[in-house]
C-alpha cells in the first residue's frame, strides 16, 4: 500500500538552514506494521543527517526524502521503537525504490548511531 498517492510528495517550507517544515501531512501504511503513520503539517525535519563527505555518493533530496521524514517522525515522536522505526525507515525505502546499495548504507547508518538521536528526543519527553 505504501505512500498515500495524495501525499506521496514531501511539500515543505525551509524554516533555517537545513531545517524544513511539512506544509502538508504525508501519510504512509506500513505493510510490515499493519499501521498508517501520519506526519502532520507543521512537523520539522532535516531530512536524513549525512555527513558533508558522504553527500557526494547520498542525495538527501532524492528518493529517501519522504522515507526519511517517515523516519524522522518516527525517533521524533516514539510511536514505535527505535528498532521499529528503523525497520520502517528500510520499507520504505524499498518502496519508494533507493537504490540497494545505499538504502543498505542508509538503514546501517541509522542501526549504528541512531540511538543518540532516539534517546535525545526521549529526554526532551
Amino acid at each position: 500500500m505504501g505512500f498515500a498517492p495524495l501525499t506521496a510528495a514531501v511539500h515543505t517550507k525551509t524554516v533555517k538552514n537545513g531545517l524544513f517544515e511539512l506544509t502538508r501531512s504525508l501519510r504512509y501504511f506500513s505493510v510490515e506494521q499493519d499501521r498508517w503513520i501520519e506526519v502532520p503539517v507543521g512537523f520539522q525535519t532535516d531530512f536524513a543527517s549525512i555527513p558533508r563527505i558522504a553527500r557526494v555518493l547520498i542525495n538527501r533530496n532524492g528518493k529517501s526524502r519522504a522515507p526519511a521524514v517517515i523516519h524522522d517522525y518516527a525517533y521524533k515522536s516514539h510511536t514505535v521503537s527505535r528498532e521499529k522505526a528503523d525497520a520502517l525507515f528500510l520499507e520504505a525505502m524499498k518502496e519508494t525504490k533507493v537504490n540497494v546499495i545505499i538504502r543498505s548504507i542508509m538503514y546501517g547508518a541509522v542501526r549504528a548511531a541512531g540511538w543518540l538521536y532516539y534517546n535525545k528526543n526521549a529526554a526532551i519527553k
